[in-house]
């Protein structure tokens, strides 16, 4: 019986439904992380997921990130910066097998020896000292799903007036997708794949791309629990970028390589200091009212 079923039986049914005894909710509770994980599959993977990463009754979720991003030049790996970001956002599931999130993302780019906010930076192979943006994108819609291969046109006015020098006006290709649970001692693992090639249309080659991967992780017996509709969770983070135009690279071949962690936050405090402090100063209403910040237009 699905859960549209259950719903739609009536009150008279439910009179003839044992009521679930305490042991046995203990019981799925204690099941082993490899046999939660061995259940995560189609719809049931999906879910653990949109518990991971939010939340599956729409209610609005914040997560952070904390990274250090390397410039890659012919094998040759240079300390660009670190990134301290944070995201507020809310799913909702749009059809049996698609959640769709409305996401508000905010990044910081540090110096990686100090911490401090950069204004500028060197950037390798041209030696070019470059101004560094404020990072302020959405609130945009994304869609998740176990496999997810579409397109989108992409105008930079979606994701706020800094858009351009991240993104250009452009067609985008994204593949989504989700692999089956792993298993860490008492935490299942849910690893999310992301990758995008930017088109300036769809017959010319790509001139921007990203390639993100995320391995959340909750323990076990959060994910068996039947009525969980978000649970705790954090995550390793790795994400290959081609250049992105601020960066002034022209035509030297390369890209930039992430790698940190994070975790969901219930709340803006349960997020790093640092971020807070520097989004106090740009960006201010996101923290003062992140409902409002992700129902209103980019900025």
């Amino acid at each position: 019986m699905n859960r549209r079923d259950w719903l739609t039986t009536g009150a008279a049914t439910l009179a003839l439904v044992p009521t679930a005894r305490a042991t046995d909710t203990v019981a799925v509770a204690t099941l082993p992380a490899s046999q939660v994980a061995s259940g995560l599959r189609g719809a049931a993977l999906l879910d653990a997921f949109v518990r991971m990463r939010g939340r599956t009754d729409g209610g609005l979720v914040h997560g952070w990130l904390r990274s250090q991003r390397s410039a890659v030049i012919q094998g040759d790996i240079t300390p660009l910066c670190g990134v301290v970001a944070g995201a507020v956002q809310r799913f909702e599931r749009i059809a049996d097998d698609v959640y769709e999130a409305t996401i508000l993302e905010v990044a910081h780019y540090t110096d990686p020896q100090t911490g401090e906010l950069l204004e500028r930076v060197t950037m390798p192979g041209t030696g070019r000292s470059v101004a560094v943006p404020a990072y302020r994108f959405g609130p945009v819609k994304a869609r998740f799903a176990v496999a997810l291969d579409e397109w989108e046109e992409f105008d930079p006015p979606q994701g706020g007036s800094g858009a351009t020098q991240f993104v250009p006006k452009s067609s985008v290709h994204l593949l989504r997708s989700l692999e089956p649970g792993g298993v860490l001692g008492d935490r299942v693992i849910v690893r999310a794949n992301e990758y995008g090639r930017v088109y300036p249309d769809r017959s010319k080659p790509h001139t921007v791309y990203y390639r993100e991967w995320m391995q959340w992780q909750a323990r076990a017996a959060d994910i068996a629990g039947a009525n969980a509709i978000t649970v705790p969770a954090e995550y390793a983070y790795t994400a290959l970028t081609s250049w992105r135009p601020w960066m002034q690279m022209g035509d030297i071949p390369g890209h930039t390589l992430d790698s940190g962690h994070g975790a969901k936050a219930a709340s803006w405090d349960d997020c790093p200091a640092d971020f807070l402090a520097m989004t106090r100063e740009r960006h201010p209403d996101v923290l003062d009212d992140p409902a409002l910040a992700l129902r209103s237009s980019p900025r």
